[in-house]
């Protein structure tokens, strides 16, 4: 009966749901870091961490307005 209690529960659903939703989210920040480090570096010839350099936003920011 209580295994059946804890299955069927509602709160442990939601945890189930803000785990997959963190998850995901963590998901999309790695890729777009991955993005960033390799459109920076690899394609764009620049130093690895400068693509996470204010700097370099700043520039990026300025570029496009």
């Amino acid at each position: 009966m209580k295994e059946r209690y804890l299955k069927d529960s509602t709160s442990l659903n939601v945890i189930k749901a803000i785990g997959k939703i963190l998850f995901y989210i963590m998901l999309v920040i790695l890729f777009f870091l991955a993005g960033i480090f390799i459109g920076y570096a690899v394609i764009g010839d620049g130093n690895f961490w400068e693509a996470l350099n204010r700097d370099t936003w700043q520039h990026i920011v300025d570029f496009i307005s």
